[in-house]
């Protein structure tokens, strides 16, 4: 089995999220132009009730196929190892036929729960996804169990590359059918690009797979047992997560409306905002998602075999690493925003939104890996429970603010701020307390932040004289290595980074 270092996997997973994201947002691009704001609004409605359901039905399920895998990796139970993917395979893909039957019949009631009566055939297209994405989980779980993510790599952007040809060919085959069959066509992509990602890692799955000799000593029950003590607090945190986020969908919308919006005007801005300015701000927080794919195997495998030293080192570096990269794409973003959006959508009309979010993503992306280093420690259910005050602090301003015409929209940015910067407090104390971790706050902190202000006043200093190259890629493209490059040597100037712990991170 081919497992690389924590780096090195993430580094892979990172290039692969990253052309999927772009390929992502290549797709939005020539769709938007298609669809415009309300066939958007329609189109990201059902991908939204899509992920809500697939979150229902499988949420925890990868998360302990990956923890489990790593344990008993970790302790050089092979035979145990390959068990638990023949019997997680059989438990995912009856539940992926159960979840694509209910989710096409019921289509007509998520259309209707979100407020949005012309996502029905939207949502009816994308429901076949859900039995192939639970198919792959068990092989993709398994290759970030044993920390191999080539697999995981090829089989997303080959799922990103279908999805952009299968799904812009279709839009344009249905578009003289009107606004909910171009949707539902170009939705449709997503469940061709899920048939052959799923195939691509059955196949990798039965070429490598080599069985040892010893049969394993755990049965079928038993690894069921320990696959639902971790997948089942997580579901049941997810439902929760989930209907609290249908919830927050449906009060910005209901808000927009009360706030005096036309329904039209409600859609345009509830389009623009997650069809445009989300569309750009989840590209970074995507990508650096992976870190918190490569951490688990890392610190569960690590604390399976009772050695805390290496999981406190693997959570520093973890975390470390997370707001280095976050910081200076949360800076690019703000400064940056209506560039960006030309570039990619030839629509500036969204930059306010995306300048309003953009600083979210640090707390998000810190969110993420610790929220992950928290449950590969055994602590499954206190990430639920920060997630939890903070979608009670996020409806609760949103309610306030999406409501006064003068904020609108952007009272759901500024209320993602708040909620995500008590969640990453809570998360980072717990951490703190649970595995006894002491982090340095001038080298975690403060030190990225000052390299971060530097950059951006060197994105002041350099925007005007630059703008000679013109307002398009090259431009954005050069504002942005030259910012980069110098936010890279104030980390190294201030050794907020140094040679010794690249060389660290290299080895782990």
């Amino acid at each position: 089995m081919k497992k690389q270092s924590f780096l090195t996997g993430a580094l892979i997973l990172m290039i692969a999220n990253a052309i999927s994201k772009i390929l992502g947002a290549v797709f939005k691009i020539p769709l938007t132009y298609i669809l415009q704001e309300e066939g958007m609004a329609v189109f990201n409605i059902a991908f939204e009730v899509y992920i809500m359901f697939l979150s229902f039905i499988i949420s925890g399920l990868p998360f302990a196929i990956s923890k489990l895998t790593a344990e008993s990796n970790s302790r050089k139970e092979y035979a145990r190892t390959y068990k638990i993917v023949r019997v997680s395979t059989i438990l995912l893909t009856v539940i992926g036929i159960i979840g694509t039957l209910l989710l096409y019949f019921f289509a007509p009631f998520f259309a209707l729960a979100m407020k949005e009566e012309k996502a029905v055939y939207a949502i009816q297209m994308i429901s076949p996804a859900i039995f192939f994405v639970a198919l792959g989980t068990s092989y993709k779980s398994y290759y970030q169990g044993v920390a191999n993510m080539i697999p995981t790599a090829v089989s997303q952007v080959v799922e990103s590359v279908i999805k952009l040809a299968a799904g812009y060919y279709l839009a344009v085959l249905f578009i003289r059918f009107g606004v909910e069959k171009t949707a539902g066509g170009a939705i449709m992509g997503v469940t061709a690009g899920e048939i052959i990602a799923t195939a691509i890692l059955m196949l990798m799955y039965i070429f490598e797979k080599k069985e040892p000799h010893k049969k394993s000593d755990s049965g079928t029950k038993e690894i069921l047992r320990d696959l639902m003590s971790v997948a089942l607090p997580l579901l049941c945190a997810s439902v929760v997560s989930n209907a609290i986020s249908v919830a927050d969908t449906t009060l910005i919308r209901s808000r927009l409306l009360d706030a005096g919006f036309r329904a039209d005007e409600a859609r345009f801005l509830y389009g623009a905002y997650t069809g445009y300015a989300l569309t750009v701000f989840h590209l970074p927080v995507g990508i650096l998602a992976t870190l918190s794919v490569s951490i688990l195997p890392l610190v569960a495998g690590a604390i399976a075999v009772d050695n805390m030293h290496k999981a406190r080192i693997a959570t520093d570096m973890g975390i470390r690493l997370t707001i280095i990269l976050a910081l200076p794409c949360s800076v690019i973003m703000y400064t940056m925003s209506g560039e960006i959006l030309s570039v990619l959508f030839h629509n500036s009309t969204a930059a306010d939104m995306l300048k309003a979010v953009a600083p979210c993503a640090v707390m998000i992306c810190v969110t993420q890996i610790t929220s992950a280093i928290l449950q590969s420690s055994g602590r499954i259910m206190l990430p639920f429970f920060t997630a939890l005050v903070g979608s009670a602090i996020k409806l609760t301003i949103s309610y306030f603010l999406v409501a006064n015409p003068g904020i609108n929209i952007y009272g759901s940015a500024i209320s993602s701020l708040a909620a995500y910067s008590v969640v990453m407090i809570l998360n980072l104390c717990a951490i703190r307390k649970h595995l006894c971790l002491k982090q340095d706050i001038m080298a975690i902190i403060i030190k990225p932040a000052a390299a971060a202000a530097v950059m951006f006043l060197i994105i002041r200093l350099i925007y005007a004289p630059l703008s000679v190259l013109g307002d398009g890629i090259i431009y954005v493209g050069v504002v942005c290595s030259v910012s980069f490059a110098v936010y890279a040597a104030v980390l190294f100037i201030t050794n907020a980074v140094s040679i010794r712990e690249v060389r660290k991170i290299l080895k782990a």
